[in-house]
């Protein structure tokens, strides 16, 4: 229940975060919110506090120094970490899932045996620790193929591989780095989407369809990442597949309890349409995404900090039935750079700053922003429409400028 002026801890330091405090901050019942550890980019609405996000004893001592209400993990190596039941334990506050009840998150292996144990429909994969099994299983597999680590969200650790020759080459170098559990899934064409989840482990209230880009090319094409844009709401998504996704979602969660490891957060399904109110669950999200945390969370109408109360202290099924939304649109896209340490031109020219959420930035003495090579941020428009939300973005990419400067240019096309 929320009584009062609270503080809130959000550990992560990438774009989810300052979205995340973006939107908290606008509740009157906030009263100070922090972000662990500092991305280095000074905000209005938050404080930086320089804790590593697997401190967990160093997190535990800042929150209990500053009187924090509230804790919400967002960053995978936190939540590995077992920040939520190691708070718990502590007697605090915290709203995320535990380090067992996320494995089905974090690894993707664990994960896709986890969908097809609860018979959720996925595409066709295996998990490998040898290279000679893993060409076997690929002779008799369709082509293409995506081959990645289990637990890793690196671009270098993931291929869409159209061949066989290619996926060799690939194995053995992800082998020769000693890696395990290395999954490999028939790659599935069609339309990419998330639908997102707040769950207290016991019931699910669907959020939103997010419509994702994961290629860096225009296209489709270029290196697979975890996503490159997004729009949303996705008009594309059906009430038919609502209904079966939640149907996916009440086996995972019932199948977690039986378990002893019941999920509590926001929980995403990430899918391919392949046709119409058809689709297969790629895998599962254990929060909000860089590319899609700001469009999701414009939508959201309802008080989200009373929604985390509430299942951290056991009534969200009882007050929630469904998460009120608004009618307006976003469009967000990733902006990368090729070079690192270039200044970035253009920040004063699009409409609004606080639309930008930072990933790899900083600032020098004279207060200009640098890039780093990869993720740099991420630029949001929210409007009445998705036409106009995509217009207003592209117009505010077409300002910036740096050595360097990468993005898709199709986003919501």
């Amino acid at each position: 229940m929320v009584n009062g002026k609270k503080k809130i801890l959000i550990v992560g330091s990438d774009a989810v975060s300052s979205s995340l405090a973006k939107k908290l901050g606008q509740l009157d019942e906030v009263e100070e919110i922090f972000v662990a550890p500092s991305n280095g980019i000074e905000s209005d609405i938050y404080k930086n506090a320089d804790i590593r996000e697997d401190d967990l004893t160093g997190l535990l001592k800042f929150v209990l120094d500053n009187d924090i209400d509230l804790t919400i993990p967002v960053s995978d190596k936190s939540l590995k970490a077992d920040i939520v039941s190691f708070f718990q334990d502590n007697g605090q506050h915290i709203f995320g899932p535990s380090a067992e009840s996320c494995k089905i998150a974090l690894n993707k292996s664990y994960g896709k045996r986890f969908l097809y144990k609860i018979h959720a429909q996925t595409a066709k994969f295996g998990v490998f620790d040898k290279a000679q099994t893993a060409m076997d299983w690929l002779s008799g597999a369709v082509f293409p193929v995506l081959i990645r680590c289990s637990e890793s969200n690196s671009h270098g650790d993931r291929l869409v591989c159209p061949t066989i020759s290619l996926a060799g080459e690939f194995l053995e170098n992800l082998f020769s780095k000693n890696e395990t559990d290395i999954l490999i899934e028939e790659f599935v064409y069609g339309h990419n989407f998330t639908v997102y989840y707040i769950t207290d482990g016991y019931s699910a209230v669907p959020v939103c369809a997010v419509s994702n880009y994961k290629f860096t090319s225009d296209g489709g094409g270029g290196l697979l990442t975890n996503g490159t844009g997004c729009y949303a709401p996705d008009y594309r998504i059906s009430g038919t597949v609502f209904s079966r996704l939640d149907n996916i979602v009440k086996n995972l969660l019932c199948t977690l309890d039986k378990k002893k490891s019941p999920y509590m957060g926001i929980l995403g399904i990430d899918c391919t349409l392949t046709e119409e109110d058809k689709f297969v669950v790629n895998e599962i999200k254990p929060f909000l995404q860089n590319f899609d945390a700001a469009a999701v969370l414009r939508l959201i109408d309802d008080d989200l900090l009373r929604i985390f109360y509430a299942c951290t202290d056991g009534l969200f099924a009882d007050e929630y039935t469904q998460i009120k939304t608004n009618d307006f649109a976003s469009v967000s896209a990733v902006v990368y750079s090729r070079q690192y340490n270039k200044i970035i031109k253009g920040f004063d020219m699009i409409d609004d700053i606080s639309d930008v959420d930072f990933i790899n930035t900083r600032k020098n003495q004279a207060g200009e922003y640098l890039t780093d090579i990869g993720e740099c941020f991420v630029l949001t428009r929210t409007s009445s429409t998705l036409s106009r939300a995509r217009d207003y973005l592209y117009d505010d990419l077409n300002q910036l400028k740096f050595d360097g400067l990468r993005y898709r240019r199709d986003i919501c096309k």
